[in-house]
Order: structure tokens, then sequence, then C-alpha cells
């Protein structure tokens, strides 16, 4: 019984959220079509559907200058979804944890060119494509400082 009051309980204080925010938003478009009747001698109707669409253009460059500005959320682990793979295959790659296993490993590359993945660069020669998937050859992308030395 306090499960479904809860459920009711949390439900109705969404809807009233919902309902007084569409209210305030109503109101809102109403005010600013009021003003652009004053300036622009349009119709009450018009200048309130044009104060409408004023904000939520102004909601969705709000929203979108909100997401640029904040960090990305890390990547999701897709490995606990996928059923279709077999479990003793492994990936040839691992993604890097530690920065300075990082720096170690690839101390003559600048950051910008370092992999993402830890890729085995262990039997690829000077003239194959880079296992990076950059598209060049091995010898001008990640082999580059191994073959000057």
């Amino acid at each position: 019984m306090k499960v479904i009051a809860s459920f009711l309980g949390i439900t109705l204080i969404a809807a009233l959220v919902l309902f007084i925010g569409g209210g305030l938003l109503v109101l809102l478009a109403y005010g600013t079509g009021w003003v652009v009747n004053l300036l622009l001698g349009l119709e009450p109707f018009q200048a309130t559907l044009l104060g409408l669409a004023g904000i939520c253009v102004f909601i969705f460059l709000a929203d979108r200058v909100w997401h640029s500005t904040t960090p990305l959320s890390p990547p999701v682990n897709d490995d606990e979804f996928d059923d279709d793979e077999d479990e003793n295959e492994s990936d040839d790659y691992d993604i890097f944890e530690d920065e300075e296993e990082m720096d170690k490993l690839f101390a003559g590359i600048p950051r910008w060119r370092r992999p993402i993945k830890n890729l085995d660069f262990s039997n690829v020669h000077a003239n194959d494509r880079c296992p990076c998937g950059s598209g060049r050859k091995y010898k001008n992308c990640h082999g580059a400082k191994q073959t000057r030395i």
C-alpha cells in the first residue's frame, strides 16, 4: 500500500510541476506577446504566438550553449549489453586508464598523435598502415620516433 501511495504522490507532484511550469510559460508568452503587440502593432493572438516561438528558440539556444560548455560524459561500456559476442573472444585493445603509463609508452609522440586505445605495434613494419586507423604509413605516424632512433 505504501508503494502505491508513494507512486501516486510522486505522480501528483510531477503533474503539478508540469502544470505550473506550463502555466508560467503561457503567461510569459502572453506578456511577451503583449509587448510585441505594443511595438509592432500585430493582433494579440499573432503577437502571443510570435512570443511563444521566440521563447522556444531561446530555450533551444540556451540548451545548445549549456551542452557545448559542459564536459562530455564518459563513454558507456557496451560490453555489458552485448550478449552476442563470445566470452572467450578478447579485444585487441584496452582503453588507457593511467595517464603516466601512456606518457611512458609514447614518450616521443605528441599527445594529439597518441592513440586513445592500447594497440599492438609489435609486429608492424615501417611501410604497413598504422594500426591506429589514421590511414598513414606506420613510419609516418606512430612509428616516426622509433624509426629515427
